[in-house]
């Protein structure tokens, strides 16, 4: 680091101003690229549906129990039809691993914010021919530490964060 006690009169002023400018110009990349995203609001016309009749009443729908309507007519044998039908249901099943795979990629995407740290080791143990040399022992003992941080100076990994959370959103909504 520059000390600017060490330097006297016009030089600490240029001095303190470069550093004053790279300072300020490294800070300034710690903002986020665009604005956030926003859920757009949907509107619905007032009359884009008709009136009800015969009986029908615009009550709540108990999306639970319509769910299951086959459990109003108290067939156990349906019941056990079903049960089957979706518990091996493929199309089910595939759209489960595609939200399972949505949420490894979003996840994998998120590791991009932390640090990363890789380590490795190894073990040699030689002997010299006994012919040319003397025929010892020697063990070899190798460590190897790496670590690294990449800043998300610009937030393309936080923007590639929120679009991995709307791909889950997606995935899970299909």
């Amino acid at each position: 680091m520059i000390s600017l006690y060490k330097i006297k009169g016009r030089k600490r002023l240029v001095a303190g101003f470069w550093i004053m400018t790279v300072a300020a110009l490294t800070l300034s990349g710690c903002f986020a690229v665009g604005p956030d995203y926003v859920r757009p609001e949907t509107e619905f016309s007032k009359n884009w549906h008709t009136s009800l009749s015969k009986g029908m009443t615009g009550s709540e729908v108990d999306y639970g129990s319509a769910a299951k309507w086959w459990t109003t007519l108290n067939d156990p044998q349906l019941s056990s039809l079903i049960e089957r039908a979706i518990a091996g249901n493929r199309d089910l099943k595939k759209a489960q691993a595609r939200v399972r795979e949505a949420r490894a990629s979003r996840a994998k995407t998120k590791a991009g914010l932390f640090p990363t740290v890789d380590a490795s080791g190894s073990a040699t143990r030689s002997r010299g021919s006994e012919a040319t040399g003397t025929g010892e022992y020697r063990n070899l003992y190798v460590m190897g530490l790496d670590a690294g941080w990449e800043l998300d100076i610009f937030g393309g990994v936080r923007r590639s964060v929120e679009a991995a959370d709307a791909d889950l959103a997606a995935s899970r909504e299909d």
